[in-house]
């Protein structure tokens, strides 16, 4: 599948661990690799409010209708949204960019870490992979 080239980047993905390597495989094969720009976030804490931040304005100056989303295999209460939330907000305001909510792109909350059955999780991931990349603003779950 191909897409047409954006002239800029419309949304930045911020993920953390091995999901980042089916995300950039993903947005290779939808042909989106100027459209979305995907960001590993290695260290949790200290948060890295500076780099985050300079990655933020060197997308939200070119783009003001800028999607910015983070997303997790791991259930909504659990992994790092959570924690990550309250600072990107946070970030998204030091970027003068207050009207920017971050996105969560992730599996519902629930009270086990894993669907257990393998099918359902790979399901689980594909229907991430692709909420990560449809810029529609109804992705959110």
């Amino acid at each position: 599948m191909t897409a047409q080239p954006c002239p800029s980047v419309d949304r930045v993905v911020f993920v953390s661990g091995k999901l980042y390597y089916d995300l950039v495989k993903a947005r290779a094969e939808r042909g989106l690799t100027s459209c979305v720009a995907i960001v590993r976030v290695e260290e949790l804490c200290p948060f890295p409010f500076e780099a985050i931040g300079a990655v933020v304005r060197s997308y939200g100056t070119t783009n003001p209708n800028l999607s910015i989303a983070w997303v997790q295999e791991e259930a909504r209460n659990q992994g790092a949204w959570p924690h990550v939330s309250p600072r990107l907000d946070a970030v998204m305001q030091d970027a003068g960019m207050s009207s920017t909510r971050t996105s969560y792109i992730g599996r519902r909350e629930s009270e086990v870490p894993a669907v257990g059955v393998a099918k359902l999780y790979q399901a689980e991931v594909a229907d991430l992979i692709e909420r990560a990349f449809n810029l529609s603003p109804r992705n959110q779950k």
